[in-house]
């Protein structure tokens, strides 16, 4: 499946922000502090004013936990059920937090994006913006049946999270450690080792 660029671009700043945490950045949370936060914002190309507040970083940091939470349940799910409760866990959490957000969808044009889509206002804080793309970018994936699409490391030390936007769905290990570098290199160890 082929992504529209805003699609593609909240799937991967979703992804980065869920790699934030503490539990998978090698240098620690990135999110406690407003610059964090800004900084953020700012390599994702957010709109309007990047004005960081400690409430934003609170708010973003319960995002961030909010969604790990619920995909973590819908990378894990085994069977068809399963992946159906899962789904509708992560569906509970973008209606949660797009009534939180005080979506109102509307279509926007700005800088270098064509039309697309925007839940809240470029007045709204950058914790509701943050989280309006958040809900915005799985909703489009849970529509087209792409929720997979996310998924986790494949690495055995790392726990960070992948959007996989190859045509067969076989991305396994992220961007963020050279996971697949070091497994790969690993593997052919272990085996030369072996002959």
């Amino acid at each position: 499946m082929t992504f529209a660029y805003d699609i593609r671009s909240n799937l991967t700043m979703l992804v980065d922000l869920l790699n934030t945490s503490g539990t998978i950045a090698e240098a620690g949370d990135e999110l406690t502090t407003t610059a964090g936060l800004h900084g953020f914002a700012a390599r994702h190309d957010f709109s309007g004013p990047l004005e960081a507040t400690k409430p934003d970083v609170e708010s973003t940091r319960e995002l961030r936990e909010r969604f790990a939470v619920a995909l973590n349940a819908s990378v894990d799910a085994q069977t068809e059920n399963e992946a159906e409760a899962r789904e509708e866990g992560v569906v509970k959490a973008v209606n949660l937090t797009l009534r939180e957000a005080g979506a109102l969808p509307q279509l926007v044009k700005h800088g270098d994006w064509d039309w697309h889509l925007h839940a809240v206002g470029q007045g709204a804080s950058l914790a509701d913006r943050v989280a309006a793309d958040v809900a915005l970018v799985l909703i489009d994936l849970i529509r087209s049946g792409d929720l997979d699409r996310l998924g986790r490391c494949a690495a055995e030390d790392c726990d960070a999270y992948l959007a996989d936007f190859s045509r067969n769905r076989s991305k396994r290990f992220c961007d963020t450690g050279n996971c697949a570098n070091r497994t790969h290199v690993a593997a052919f160890r272990a085996r030369q080792a072996d002959s």
